[in-house]
């Protein structure tokens, strides 16, 4: 992740896999299910997703999963506008 935004806007996993999130910077990130439309945040719980509800504290990782279900997901960070994550399971 960097400052404001996800390095990579979308990652492709396979089925039963984790991903490992990181904060290589200071800055304070927290990451919940859903995503941000229009400048809105918009939490959501997608059927076969895991629930995520993790702060990053800057400097550290988290794994989120695992994904056992094939789909496509949504993660973003409550704190920064437009901070959106794909995840594609398949």
């Amino acid at each position: 992740m960097g400052e404001t935004t996800f390095v990579q806007s979308s990652v492709t996993l396979k089925k039963g896999n984790s991903l490992n999130l990181i904060d290589d910077t200071g800055s304070v990130h927290i990451i919940q299910n859903g995503s941000w439309v229009n400048g809105t945040p918009r939490p959501t719980t997608e059927p076969g997703a895991p629930t995520v509800n993790q702060q990053f504290n800057g400097n550290d990782s988290h794994m989120m999963g695992p994904f056992n279900t094939a789909g496509t997901y949504h993660l973003f960070c409550i704190i920064h506008p437009n901070m959106n994550l794909t995840v594609i399971v398949r």
